[in-house]
């Protein structure tokens, strides 16, 4: 057999070594011309390799920059989520700020109530006291960009509030953002056997059906404390625009006056932030349950 004949099988030979024991084996001359070719194919294969692995520079920036950007603009997305600013703020203690439309409210000492409520939201020694079928209006102007509100403050049930009933038939306190119903509940203080509709979460109920003042002791005439702002229903109330007008009413069709039963707020709160949840539905005016 000539050289001619024994090249192709020494390729093979260098190419696939692990196969040896199954060829013929390879000439000294044949191995020694076909390392030197190898050589040479390894050098050429090697510059190959360089410059498939070293694509143009500005070509391996261009993803990196993108994806920065990216990152950063969501950050700033999440900031901006978080982000909130109290828009009122008032104790209710001394006077009425000009946002604040009593109607036949007015400030008067809390009495019992004045020791309860969270470390930094308790009742003062006074609060913002009303009949019932009053209403106390909060006007806000010059808000700053936002989508929803939260709204906080500690509500007083005083005296012969009677829950949903027939006779008398019931007091119904509701809370509206620009004629949009975001709570409305009955209190029934008078007797256990009285239907209120409001349930609180926990951490919300302050005291139930004691006597806090007012034209107790005894009978009907019993109180009860809730801190309001810490019900779920108003966190996250959608909104938008820089006015907001919320009204708190107290309603039904057994109205009497003050010294059978009222109510009051206190320590009133209003933040504008971007978590807002689903729409509050379009009450009309607020003038009864």
């Amino acid at each position: 057999m000539n050289k001619a004949q024994h090249r192709p099988l020494n390729a093979i030979c260098l190419v696939l070594p692990l196969l040896s024991l199954a060829l013929p084996s390879c000439g000294e001359d044949d191995s020694s011309r076909i390392l030197g070719d190898a050589s040479s194919m390894g050098t050429n294969i090697d510059s190959g390799l360089k410059d498939a692995a070293a694509p143009d520079a500005s070509a391996m920036d261009a993803p990196k920059d993108v994806a920065v950007l990216l990152d950063t603009s969501a950050d700033s997305n999440l900031d901006a989520m978080a982000s909130t600013t109290m828009v009122f703020s008032k104790s209710l203690d001394d006077t009425l700020p000009p946002e604040i439309a009593p109607g036949d409210c007015t400030l008067t000492p809390s009495e019992g109530y004045a020791p309860l409520g969270p470390d930094g939201n308790k009742f003062g020694p006074t609060f913002l006291r009303c009949t019932t079928s009053n209403t106390i209006t909060l006007s806000l102007t010059e808000l700053p960009a936002h989508t929803s509100l939260d709204i906080g403050f500690l509500f007083a049930a005083i005296d012969s509030l009677d829950g949903t009933g027939a006779f008398p038939a019931g007091d119904f306190f509701s809370v509206y953002v620009d004629n949009r119903i975001v709570f409305q509940e009955s209190f029934a203080n008078a007797t256990p056997s009285q239907i209120q509709s409001y349930n609180p979460p926990p951490g919300v109920e302050l005291a139930r059906r004691v006597d806090l003042g007012f034209s107790g002791p005894g009978g009907f005439y019993t109180d009860s404390a809730y801190n309001l702002g810490a019900d779920p229903a108003f966190a996250g109330i959608a909104h938008v625009g820089s006015t907001a007008v919320l009204k708190f009413t107290l309603t039904g069709g057994g109205v009497q006056g003050l010294s059978d039963e009222s109510w009051a707020i206190d320590n009133l709160r209003v933040t504008a932030g971007n978590t807002p949840r689903a729409q509050a539905t379009d009450a009309g005016p607020p003038d009864g349950p």
